[in-house]
C-alpha cells in the first residue's frame, strides 16, 4: 500500500540544525473517502521520506483545510489515524489549519 515510486523528497522548508522538515498538504477533506485518502497519503510520504531523509529527522505536517468545513471529530481522526499508521510517532507532529 505504501510503496510508491514519487522520486525526491521536497519538503516546504528543512532545518538541517534540528533535522526537522516541513510539509503542507491541501487536499479535499469534504467525505470519509477523501480523508482516508489523505492519511493513506500523508503516512505513505512520511514513510518514503524516511528512506530518503538524515535517520530520526523529524515531521512537521501541515495539512491546510481552509475554506472547508471540517468538524472537530474529522481533525482528530486526521491526526489520531497518522499517529497509529506512522512508524515513528515521536519524531512527528500534525496540525490542520482551518
Amino acid at each position: 500500500m505504501y510503496n510508491l515510486e514519487w522520486g525526491e523528497v521536497t519538503p516546504e522548508a528543512t532545518n538541517i540544525i534540528t533535522n526537522e522538515c516541513l510539509y503542507i498538504y491541501n487536499h479535499t477533506l469534504k467525505t470519509e473517502v477523501d480523508v482516508d485518502r489523505t492519511i493513506r497519503f500523508v503516512v505513505g510520504r512520511l514513510r518514503f521520506y524516511d528512506v530518503q531523509l538524515p535517520r530520526s529527522a523529524k515531521h512537521r505536517v501541515k495539512i491546510d483545510a481552509r475554506g472547508q468545513e471540517i468538524p472537530p471529530s474529522t481533525v482528530n481522526l486526521l491526526k489520531d489515524r497518522i499517529f497509529q499508521l506512522y512508524n515513528h510517532p515521536k519524531l512527528l507532529s500534525v496540525d490542520i489549519i482551518l
